[in-house]
């Protein structure tokens, strides 16, 4: 295949045999897993070794790590890409999945190759893509209030008002009959990063002391290239609200889980304020504007969500 799974994982390893092997409708020995750890406790990366050693296809890329990360959701791309070309592997794309989240389709691995081979009809530079994201796990495909939530965004007129608060989240129904769409950033907990892009065009701002923001900000680096973030809405995952997590024996670092300081540093660099709560969005962007000329922020700062979904000849 031409892409690997990969995690960034801190003191959770239960969460592959109890949780994603355990639940998920799709053979996760299909797929070369990659995992980035985030410098775990030494128990748990005793846990590690053992899955690796019971199951062939999970391979740890950083086994020398004795320190926190800066940016760990970009790190781990970063050393993951590393391995991949110390080891000869032939894939363009890396896929990730937060520990919460498995393919909630049979055959998604097959999908995500297919959609990979479409990118490349697409006539653009794809950076990074996603998928519909469900949160009711006995509810499986079915659309309800709020799930799927098929990407983030704050540009585009609209997103931030209820009832999508910052998501692409209860859409009109013409975002999911359309085989893809733009969006200003991938939902964050899976998406499928180019290989090839992420080295040319993006770079870690050390500033950034956990995991929050991390993905948004690589969005935004593609976008200032004319790189597109897009999303495919007949895929899906699973994002486990606690419904299942709550079965798992889990040690978490809420350390891990939020950052001290990303908002400010996602502010610094873009000039904006990311989230729902920021009433000043389109006004601080106006002040910003000079530094988007010709980008695809400025592009979607001037739609609509009610326009519907938007494809790449739509930015050209």
């Amino acid at each position: 295949m031409n892409f690997v799974v990969l995690y960034c994982n801190k003191n959770q390893y239960e969460m592959f045999e109890d949780f994603a092997f355990k639940h998920s409708p799709e053979d996760f020995t299909k797929v070369t897993i990659c995992v980035y750890d985030d410098n775990s406790d030494d128990d748990q990366k005793d846990k590690l070794r053992k899955l690796c050693k019971k199951y062939e296809n999970i391979k740890w890329i950083n086994p020398d790590i004795n320190s926190n990360s800066i940016a760990p959701n970009l790190s781990c791309h970063f050393s993951c890409d590393e391995y991949l070309t110390k080891n000869n592997i032939d894939a363009d794309w890396m896929l990730f999945f937060e520990n919460d989240v498995f393919p909630f389709q049979n055959n998604f691995w097959e999908l995500v190759e297919e959609k990979i081979n479409f990118i490349e009809t697409l006539n653009a530079d794809v950076g990074s893509f996603g998928f519909s994201s469900y949160q009711d796990f006995n509810k499986g495909l079915t659309k309800s209030s709020g799930s799927p939530t098929i990407g983030r965004g704050c540009l585009l007129d609209g997103i931030l008002e209820h009832p999508h608060g910052g998501w692409y989240k209860d859409l009109p129904e013409s975002y999911y009959n359309t085989d893809y769409f733009v969006v200003e950033s991938v939902n964050w907990q899976s998406i499928c990063v180019n290989r090839k892009l992420l080295r040319k065009h993006i770079e870690i701002d050390s500033r950034y002391d956990n995991r929050l923001l991390n993905n948004d900000d690589l969005a935004q680096q593609f976008m200032m290239n004319n790189i597109f973030n897009i999303v495919f809405p007949s895929l899906a995952v699973y994002h486990d609200s606690g419904e299942l997590k709550k079965q798992v024996n889990l040690k978490i670092s809420n350390t891990y889980i939020r950052s001290n300081n990303s908002h400010q540093v996602y502010k610094d660099r873009w000039g904006w304020e990311w989230g729902y709560r920021n009433k000043e969005l389109r006004q601080q962007f106006n002040a910003a504007f000079p530094k988007y000329m010709n980008t695809i922020q400025s592009k979607l700062f001037q739609m609509h969500v009610s326009d519907g979904p938007k494809k790449v000849e739509d930015f050209e």
